[in-house]
């Protein structure tokens, strides 16, 4: 079972074990990071429990596993974020706009789970979404084996469609299979926690990310690889980068590392021109990841390891190491500057401070060893 999901062994151990036992029926809270696979094990889940013909896991060729892969199972309800569309008693959306924008979400979840389209507005799991899903679970599956409902997000429900969910989980019916997604699950009310059976999902290994993004994306391998560290472990995010042009971003750290070898300070006023006069929030951001990545790869290097994410600038590699002989406490007092200079982001400093801030602290302790060895 969950043969084709890939990083989530123990969340998938858990349902395996209760599908096995009969206890599919009931209600679920999948929570973890962003990205990591909750859509896409929900989804499975659906498929192996009406599956025509299970064997091991849903078998992927009857008539039910296929209409749930193209969202079109009579038993099978997706509820997610929208903004407040104007919708008919069965569920159905009024205007033709608002059909189309939902539509869109679908087809966009059809070709990849990790993807979704905004849709430009605050959104929210409205309580007329709520109310469809108690009306449909009145009545028993038309086709498959349990009715299946999935929350994605479920905690960007209203307090109303919050407080009437919580009605429907105080007496699903037996052959209900309930599943909220959420990254957040303290945003949740608690009795709608404590109705739940909760399964965790971790953070994605980076090598499995890696892996997934060559097999099923084609990504170049350098990319994957650069890809993969720098999504801190969701897949969505990885596919959103694979896809993203990142060369000015990765130019711009690489610039920064030249900076410091050349002690150029004319380069790094000239880079911190791009946030002068905006918050380019984003840009920064991938900037501190990539320098992040860059020193933990030093630290590969020294050890003699060949597992480096820029594997196109070796030869710099070597010679930022002639240069700079850096120990791995050096390195990871580092990587904690960058992470501090991010939370930094969200405060009111000046984006531009804070990039000409984090090169003056580098060039401090690459030349002042002694102080953090």
């Amino acid at each position: 079972m969950f043969k084709l999901i890939k990083g989530q062994s123990q969340a998938h151990r858990i349902l395996a074990q209760l599908i096995n036992e009969g206890k599919a029926g009931q209600s679920y809270l999948f929570y973890g990071p962003a990205g990591v696979g909750k859509l896409t094990t929900a989804l499975e889940f659906a498929k192996i429990i009406n599956c025509k013909h299970p064997d091991s896991g849903a078998d992927e060729t009857c008539s039910s596993c296929h209409k749930i892969d193209s969202f079109s199972h009579p038993d099978v309800d997706l509820i997610f974020p929208t903004p407040k569309f104007d919708v008919t008693d069965e569920g159905e959306y009024k205007k033709q706009e608002e059909q189309q924008k939902v539509r869109a979400y679908i087809e966009q979840l059809k070709l990849t789970p990790y993807e979704r389209m905004q849709f430009g507005k605050a959104t929210a799991i409205h309580v007329d979404s709520i109310r469809m899903i108690e009306r449909k679970l009145r009545y028993r599956p038309n086709e498959g084996n349990y009715r299946v409902v999935i929350i994605l997000q479920a905690e960007e429900m209203t307090v109303q469609a919050a407080n009437a969910f919580l009605k429907t989980l105080e007496e699903p019916p037996p052959y209900a299979a309930i599943i909220l997604t959420t990254t957040n699950y303290s945003r949740l009310l608690p009795t709608i926690i404590s109705r739940c059976q909760k399964v965790r999902f971790n953070a994605i290994p980076a090598k499995i990310i890696e892996e997934h993004l060559v097999q099923h994306y084609y990504t170049e391998p350098t990319l994957a690889r650069i890809s993969a560290r720098i999504a801190n472990g969701s897949m969505a995010k990885a596919v959103q980068f694979s896809k993203t042009d990142f060369v000015e971003a990765r130019k711009m750290a690489l610039d920064i590392i030249d900076a410091l070898m050349k002690d150029n300070l004319a380069t790094i006023h000239r880079i911190s021109q791009n946030f002068a006069s905006n918050r380019n929030e984003e840009l920064l951001k991938d900037i501190l990841d990539f320098l992040a990545i860059w020193f933990d790869d030093v630290c590969s290097y020294t050890h003699g390891s060949e597992d480096i994410s820029n594997i196109d600038h070796e030869d710099k590699l070597q010679e930022f190491l002639d240069m700079y002989q850096i120990s791995d406490r050096i390195i990871q007092n580092i990587i904690l500057l960058f992470e501090e200079c991010k939370r930094m982001l969200s405060g009111h400093v000046h984006h531009e401070l804070i990039l000409i801030n984090t090169y003056y602290e580098l060039r401090k302790r690459l030349h002042s060893q002694g102080i953090f060895l």
